[in-house]
């Protein structure tokens, strides 16, 4: 990568993430009665939503948070039981932590209320221009999958 792309990229990158960040990723829970919960312990359902058991160190390093606060996370999602926390069979040292089927049931409630968040905010584009952000979304996630981020 050169200098000219490297600069390119975090321009673009600092000009989307705060509307972003502001506007699509934060939740949307006053205008559809979801509960509120901080965007960390969304994200963390999100994760764990995934699939697999995810360690405590493996979680608070995709999240890009320390351990010790993904430990605060976590316990608070386990105490709303949205989450537990089990020991590795394999290293009993491990806290293995996964989604319940209520965090599971939270997340589409997230998710649908996201869907018409969304609909709301990108109605004014035509169908035509919500493809093309679709595909290039898609091509951003596929280079970050690539990269490993």
């Amino acid at each position: 990568m050169t200098i000219e792309q490297a600069e390119r990229l975090v321009r673009l990158i600092f000009r989307t993430a705060p509307p972003f960040r502001k506007n699509y990723i934060r939740q949307p829970e006053q205008a559809h009665g979801l509960p509120r919960i901080p965007h960390h312990h969304l994200f963390c359902l999100i994760i764990l939503n995934r699939g697999e058991k995810e360690t405590m160190g493996s979680l608070a390093e995709k999240m890009g948070v320390s351990v010790q606060q993904l430990t605060r996370i976590v316990g608070e999602l386990a105490e709303g039981g949205f989450a537990v926390r089990t020991q590795s069979e394999e290293n009993r040292r491990l806290t293995l932590v996964s989604a319940t089927e209520k965090g599971r049931a939270l997340l589409m409630q997230f998710y649908r209320a996201a869907c018409e968040h969304m609909r709301e905010h990108f109605g004014a584009l035509t169908d035509s221009e919500t493809d093309s952000l679709i595909f290039h979304l898609e091509e951003v996630v596929k280079l970050l999958d690539k990269t490993g981020i």
